[in-house]
């Protein structure tokens, strides 16, 4: 699950951002601001994955913000949400994952998913380790004596390997996708992490993973 944060002046924009992005299943948090300032000060302190930045904002303006998260952590995606088409060129040369027109739909949204998706994979293959020995179920994992993965936490991890949504890991396993989230939860407990990214990494250090 991603942490999001949505950064945008306009009351009403930002409501319906962070109830798209809640319903879409995909953000276990999203913390939202009006003030680019005070996001930048959460961003310091707090770990998040993708940020969906309004262009046109007073003091501090989407495309100069993204370069102030970028500094912090350049791991963090960047979506960019405007009602403005003509910042389009400007985005994508900034390095945005994506650029939305408000409003924003839950058809147009779901690309910039796939999109995330496609970011998280191609992370993950950067960072891959060789291929090591496959542990069984139940297992403990190495290094951490106190730590147990379940048989399922354990099919639930290589599916999220495979990039597949909580809903898609739900359908194959025949379980809520509430359950998965939860399941996942547990998982980054387990393995000292934030996100799916540094959960697959983790797991390939401990050698959960082939």
């Amino acid at each position: 699950m991603l942490h999001a944060i949505i950064v945008d002046d306009e009351e009403l924009s930002v409501n319906r951002m962070k109830r798209l992005l809640v319903e879409s299943g995909e953000v276990d948090d999203c913390h939202t601001f009006m003030n680019p300032l005070e996001a930048y000060e959460f961003v310091k302190a707090n770990p998040v994955d993708i940020a969906f930045l309004d262009i046109y904002m007073p003091e501090i303006n989407g495309m100069r913000f993204a370069n102030l998260l970028s500094d912090l952590n350049r791991s963090i995606d960047v979506v960019f949400v405007t009602g403005y088409d003509h910042y389009a060129v400007q985005a994508f040369e900034a390095h945005a994952l994506d650029y939305l027109m408000k409003p924003v739909t839950e058809e147009r949204l779901s690309k910039t998913w796939d999109k995330i998706r496609k970011n998280q994979r191609n992370a993950i293959l950067a960072s891959a380790t060789p291929p090591m020995e496959s542990l069984t179920a139940a297992q403990k994992v190495k290094g951490s004596p106190h730590v147990i993965l379940t048989e399922r936490e354990t099919r639930i991890l290589r599916l999220v390997t495979d990039g597949l949504t909580n809903k898609e890991i739900g359908a194959q396993m025949n379980i809520a996708a509430e359950t998965v989230k939860s399941h996942i939860k547990n998982l980054y407990r387990k393995l000292a992490v934030n996100n799916r990214i540094q959960a697959i990494q983790r797991a390939k250090e401990l050698k959960i993973l082939v």
